[in-house]
């Protein structure tokens, strides 16, 4: 039970409205109705999903084509996504060196252990440990520690169609390889059988599905290491599934964005210390080069989109971080010596 607080007037007027005022924000708060917790979309496709795509249905396209971007793409200038590109490229060199040198002074060690947290030259931390770049073990400064593990996060293996076929996969694999005479990998492959349903998907109306192979697009270029095009994907399937892209050739549904995509979204723009706060531009230059649906269909509009993402990573870093209460020592009593 919640008791009333009885404010006595004190000398001080102003202390007394601050007194008052606090009470009454952190009442506002104990009142505040709790948001909807919406269900999350799922993200991933099973094979089962992709035998309907196969299926010719003229009713369903003649609805799609309403939702559907009627209008010439317009010419973007792709100036910050060249910058955003760069900054990926300056996050993702590689860090220490393979030559059994200190990174800080250059003093050599014939064997290094594992953590050396005072170097015999310098008295400066480093570790070994082995680099994505190349695979090469390498001893890194202790200050690069959440780089290095960043950037292992952000080439972790794609993700796969629920169920694939890897045999059928490795075929085509295969076949890319004789037709373009260069190596492909598996991953390679998934992505080009993605992008063949993914138009299927966009015209049948499966608006859901779409969005789940815009992931799984996402998901290709962030193993390929193109990372700038990967966050123009995430933040396309956030749009998407934000206003509530469902498989009934509607937008609107109740539905939340899946957490797999703000976790991507999070790894990617830590890598590089940028805040999403900082993105703004380039949320809108990834949603109106990627959309291919015209924007007065859809419940949320690219900057409302952006704001509910802002509002996200907020409310995640309040959750992660949350505020230290410091209470005030009482001010200790002045005496003035008296003559």
């Amino acid at each position: 039970m919640l008791k009333l607080l009885k404010i006595k007037k004190t000398k001080n007027s102003k202390e007394t409205e601050a007194i008052v005022e606090a009470v009454e924000e952190v009442a506002e708060e104990l009142h505040e109705e709790p948001k909807e917790v919406l269900p999350q979309i799922k993200l991933f496709i099973s094979v089962d999903q992709l035998a309907a795509l196969n299926e010719a249905d003229a009713d369903r396209e003649m609805h799609a084509r309403m939702f559907l971007n009627s209008k010439e793409p317009k010419q973007l200038d792709s100036t910050v996504y060249d910058e955003m590109k760069l900054k990926f490229e300056k996050a993702f060199l590689k860090l220490g060196n393979a030559n059994r040198q200190c990174p800080h002074c250059k003093r050599e060690y014939n064997s290094a252990p594992a953590e050396v947290k005072k170097c015999l030259g310098c008295g400066r931390a480093f570790f070994k440990t082995k680099r994505p770049q190349d695979g090469q073990t390498v001893l890194v400064r202790e200050e690069n520690r959440d780089l290095l593990a960043l950037q292992w996060e952000n080439i972790k293996k794609a993700e796969l169609i629920e169920r694939v076929n890897l045999d059928e996969l490795e075929k085509v694999r295969l076949k890319l390889e004789q037709r373009d005479n260069k190596r492909y990998s598996l991953y390679n492959a998934h992505f080009n059988l993605v992008r063949q349903y993914t138009a299927k998907a966009l015209l049948s109306g499966r608006f859901r599905l779409y969005s789940s192979f815009i992931y799984y697009m996402a998901e290709h270029d962030r193993y390929e290491r193109d990372f700038a095009k990967a966050l123009m994907y995430y933040f396309y399937v956030y749009y998407l599934q934000l206003n509530g892209a469902s498989n009934s050739v509607v937008f609107g549904d109740k539905v939340g964005v899946n957490v797999r995509v703000i976790k991507r979204i999070t790894s990617l723009l830590e890598m590089i210390d940028v805040s999403v706060l900082s993105c703004k531009e380039f949320f809108h230059y990834a949603i109106e080069k990627t959309t291919a649906f015209e924007y007065e269909n859809l419940p949320y509009s690219i900057e409302e989109t952006f704001a509910h993402l802002v509002d996200t990573f907020v409310e995640e870093d309040r959750r992660k971080n949350p505020p230290v209460v410091v209470e005030e020592k009482p001010k200790a009593k002045s005496f003035r010596l008296q003559k």
